[in-house]
């Protein structure tokens, strides 16, 4: 896959969902580096850079690709996560082993997984 398109993805999720939208970043599991593309307004002063680099480095740690596979081995290779929380849902999205994008949307955000799942790669592709 050439270089993924993360901020055209970050345009398009947040002209899809508006204010939905809470936050997405682009992670590398490895060096457990990342890149916040978009945060709504409301929500950059709620996450203090601390606060969301706690958020980040947990998820790159707890729901990281291989970790998901080494739980769910028998599933074949992970594509995605899905978690569901209160107040929002977060989507993680594997590109390669350890590389994705983390997309965090309000609860009541309405999508059709897998279609969505399907759509968020087809953009970073360039598709």
């Amino acid at each position: 896959m050439s270089k993924p398109q993360y901020d055209r993805l970050a345009a398009d999720l947040e002209a899809e969902f508006g204010d939905r939208l809470r936050w997405v970043a682009s992670f590398d599991s490895d060096d457990y580096t990342y890149d916040v593309r978009y945060v709504r307004e409301d929500l950059k002063s709620d996450l203090s850079g601390l606060e969301l680099d706690t958020i980040i480095h947990r998820s790159m740690a707890v729901f990281n690709r291989e970790h998901v596979e080494d739980v769910y081995f028998h599933l074949g290779d992970a594509e995605s996560l899905l978690v569901r929380h209160e107040r929002a849902t977060a989507l993680h999205l594997y590109l390669s082993r350890n590389r994705g994008v983390v997309v965090k949307l309000e609860a009541d955000a309405s999508f059709r997984y897998p279609d969505f799942l399907d759509e968020c790669v087809g953009t970073l592709r360039g598709e």
